[in-house]
């Protein structure tokens, strides 16, 4: 079934347009709408002195504008409807349009750039809108933001649980450690994980180390494969949080909230996940098993 389900969300207030996946009508109807698709592409070349044509210097997707036409469904109380989109589109707030096509979803932020009520000979006529967004980043995002724990904890409890009497031995990093009864679970800390990227371009990466069971030194996080790494040279306490934002839009090294960029170390590459498979893998100059590693992932797309 084809549908299309759009929402403009903007300073805790929502509109809704088209229709559901179950076929129920949203309040506004749309007449027309654009910049789902693609955004601009921008080419840079250089012409050649001695031979035919140009040479390729680069690419770049430009802000996507998005145009929407649509009409409100309900004509009762109009006044009222009139001043609460009104109140909706406010130029000084951003907000978020969530897209829905047949089953696909997703979402990208956007800025006003103008809308009006469409010109009629009776001003208490059907109320209609036209708007004009602009999307500085121009890629769409999944609606779900991805997680993993590269030091997560694996289950090992059966039904009916008991305490038994003989000694359980505890699996990797603790190899030839034995403790009483039965255990419940324990941390992989495989060092390795894999992230799949499913969007249509390289995305950013989010990385949390926390020092959860004590401190750690000069943590450290490699895309296996390509060698890139980044490490930053600080000495965690226990409880301390090292935040690494790999996003070209916005890159970020942060040691508990404070700015700790220039701890990087001069090697790093501030590398991004890309399209399809990704292998990383973790360590730290000192006590990495007291590190939990947090990673966290968005994919992008170039429309819907």
């Amino acid at each position: 079934m084809n549908f299309l389900d759009v929402t403009l969300e903007c300073n805790g207030q929502s509109l809704m347009f088209g229709k559901s996946a179950s076929g129920e009508k949203r309040e506004f109807g749309i007449t027309k709408i654009e910049g789902l698709e693609s955004s601009e592409l921008e080419i840079s070349t250089t012409d050649n002195a001695l031979v035919d044509g140009s040479t390729v210097d680069g690419k770049r997707i430009k802000k996507r504008p998005v145009h929407i036409e649509a009409t409100l469904r309900d004509d009762r109380n109009n006044e009222t409807n009139r001043q609460r989109i009104i109140k909706f589109f406010n130029p000084k707030y951003k907000g978020k349009m969530t897209v829905n096509h047949s089953g696909t979803t997703r979402n990208i932020e956007y800025e006003l750039e103008g809308w009006n009520f469409v010109a009629k000979n009776n001003v208490f006529n059907q109320l209609a809108i036209v708007a004009d967004l602009m999307c500085p980043d121009p890629f769409m995002k999944n609606v779900d933001n991805f997680g993993k724990n590269m030091a997560d904890f694996s289950p090992h409890i059966a039904f009916p649980w008991r305490v038994v009497k003989e000694k359980v031995i505890v699996p990797e990093p603790y190899k030839g450690l034995t403790l009483p009864g039965q255990i419940t679970g324990y941390r992989t800390l495989t060092k390795e994980v894999y992230l799949p990227n499913d969007g249509d371009v390289p995305t950013g990466l989010q990385i949390q180390f926390i020092a959860e069971r004590g401190p750690a030194t000069n943590p450290k996080i490699t895309l296996v494969g390509t060698g890139e790494f980044i490490r930053v040279k600080v000495a965690m306490q226990k409880g301390d949080v090292l935040l690494i934002d790999t996003s070209k839009r916005h890159q970020v090294i942060e040691l508990n909230g404070v700015n700790v960029y220039q701890k990087i170390d001069r090697l790093s590459s501030p590398f991004e996940l890309a399209v399809g498979q990704n292998y990383l893998e973790y360590d730290a100059d000192e006590n990495y098993t007291n590190l939990d590693v947090r990673l966290y992932y968005t994919p992008l797309y170039l429309g819907v």
